[in-house]
């Protein structure tokens, strides 16, 4: 059996900003279908058209999915789910950890743990929350 999980993030109405941001910092391809683009869309409100009905981010080692919420509304981010990025040296921690962060909140500075090279945590500027981690060896 092979099984995958795959994070799918619900933004208000901002999904195309946010996920060509993430593809601005990881590349990979990003693949956007709006509700109006769906079969059947003639039934949604003109409003809703422009909106975000499926994303996909494929990016070396990873993958995104992400929508607009339904009529644009605000979805209430948890504090029960946050994205772990693991890197492979200090430099690579930096730059994303500096990228991702930009524009929203560093809860914990990246910095040398007794576990870790570099660890950090941060909500960027869409309340994402997120881990970064370049662990060290374990013994």
């Amino acid at each position: 059996m092979s099984t995958t999980l795959t994070t799918y993030l619900t933004f208000g109405t901002n999904c195309r900003e946010a996920m060509n941001f993430y593809k601005g910092i990881f590349g990979g391809e990003l693949q956007i279908m709006t509700m109006g683009e769906a079969p059947e869309s003639d039934k949604q409100p003109e409003a809703a058209k422009d909106l975000v009905m499926h994303a996909y981010l494929k990016a070396p080692g990873f993958e995104i999915m992400a929508s607009d919420s339904m009529m644009g509304q605000t979805p209430k981010n948890g504090d029960s789910v946050t994205l772990a990025l693991g890197t492979t040296s200090n430099e690579e921690s930096e730059r994303l950890f500096n990228a991702l962060s930009a524009g929203g909140k560093v809860t914990m500075p990246l910095a040398e743990t007794f576990w870790a090279h570099r660890f950090g945590m941060f909500t960027d500027k869409y309340g994402i929350p997120w881990m970064l981690s370049f662990n060290k060896p374990m013994m």
